[in-house]
């Protein structure tokens, strides 16, 4: 995935916070060039960062533009994203739902495809990022669940589609993360002590547990290709 001597260099979006800061961390620590691609600056001085909505796709453009004038990008890692609203069905807005699709599902493939289209023949790699919600049926995550599958669905299609052109497609599905943004729906009454209990290992991941298992896609599986690893503790496999 190297380009000459320079450090390999990375993309994350949703990299200022929660699991994107945490790649950032490990990327970083193995001699990465990082650029966070995000809705607020990251607060580093050892990463670029660029300002976009993913939803914006002339500031997508922009903004992969810029990271790749620095230096080419061989990896690409889709953090970004808003928490579900968590309310039943029937009292679902259905602006934020439109909204949340925006984020999760265009919004990846346009920071995707904008990153393809400049490897300009290099091999590269893309790592998106899914969820558990987007297995079976979860009550009050109409909006969330379906989203998360639809990344998965996607990220499925562009490994297909992109693997002749040298460019690998995996994702995650992380399970319960200790996130601002799961601390955040725990603030509004999900029982994250009933997650603990379901889990079989008993305890919820931490960002850098979910990183290394993002890197290790992003870099290492080199054969692996099309796949969606659930990194959830064994919430997953557990039968009732």
């Amino acid at each position: 995935m190297s380009h000459s001597s320079q450090p390999q260099h990375t993309i994350v979006t949703g990299g200022a916070s929660g699991i994107g800061a945490a790649v950032v961390d490990l990327l970083r620590e193995r001699g990465h060039r990082v650029t966070v691609l995000d809705m607020r600056p990251s607060d580093r001085d050892d990463v670029d960062s660029e300002i976009a909505d993913v939803r914006d796709e002339a500031a997508v453009k922009t903004a992969v533009d810029n990271a790749s004038r620095r230096s080419p990008a061989t990896g690409l890692v889709v953090c970004h994203g808003i928490r579900g609203a968590y309310v039943p069905a029937l009292e679902m807005d259905l602006d934020f739902m439109r909204r949340l699709y925006d984020i999760h599902v265009v919004g990846a493939l346009a920071v995707s495809r904008e990153f393809v289209r400049r490897l300009d023949g290099a091999h590269g790699s893309i790592v998106l990022i899914s969820s558990t919600t987007a297995y079976r049926g979860w009550a009050n995550q109409v909006d969330y669940g379906p989203a998360k599958a639809a990344e998965r669905q996607l990220m499925e299609n562009l490994a297909v589609e992109w693997a002749p052109l040298g460019v690998r497609v995996n994702a995650v599905a992380p399970g319960h993360t200790l996130t601002p943004m799961v601390k955040d729906l725990a603030s509004t009454g999900y029982d994250l002590s009933a997650v603990e209990r379901r889990t079989p290992r008993g305890q919820l991941a931490t960002p850098r547990e979910m990183a290394e298992s993002i890197v290790w896609l992003l870099l290492d599986a080199s054969h692996v290709i099309g796949q969606c690893l659930p990194v959830d503790g064994g919430w997953t496999a557990v039968g009732k």
